[in-house]
């Protein structure tokens, strides 16, 4: 299988977390989430600077999310933290609108090629699925 590039993998993870956040609540919303999320994390990862998430609802523009090359040369494991970071807080900042599956739905909306590549990376989204679950029974007991 050909390496796929930092800057493909998180622009396809970024833009398919907004089509299932979209869903749930509001394409404008989970957007602004994205935005808002990305901006906080750039003082723990400086390399996110380098995407872009536009409000593209008055725009003639479809796609939302830009990432530059730039990424491209940040090292893998750092990239996958930052993605870790970004699904786990989308997750958390949309709460039951997420929905319980949310991090199940985005594994089986990536596919294998792209859940292969964010394993490399240190990304295991069944392992976080099952992480949330956990978290959620512990909450009721």
């Amino acid at each position: 299988m050909p390496q796929v590039e930092n800057s493909e993998i998180v622009r396809h993870v970024l833009q398919t977390l907004v089509d299932i956040s979209g869903r749930k609540t509001t394409q404008m919303q989970a957007v602004l989430t994205l935005s808002e999320l990305i901006k906080k994390l750039e003082e723990k990862y400086v390399f996110l600077r380098h995407i872009e998430v536009k409000n593209v609802r008055y725009s003639e523009i479809d796609d939302p999310i830009s990432v530059m090359s730039d990424i491209d040369g940040v090292e893998s494991n750092d990239v996958g933290k930052a993605l870790y970071d970004i699904i786990k807080t989308m997750n958390t900042n949309l709460g039951k609108e997420a929905g319980h599956f949310f991090i199940r739905e985005l594994k089986n909306r990536l596919g294998d090629a792209y859940n292969s590549t964010m394993e490399e990376m240190g990304v295991d989204l069944g392992l976080m699925q099952l992480e949330f679950e956990v978290n959620e029974m512990t909450k009721k007991l």
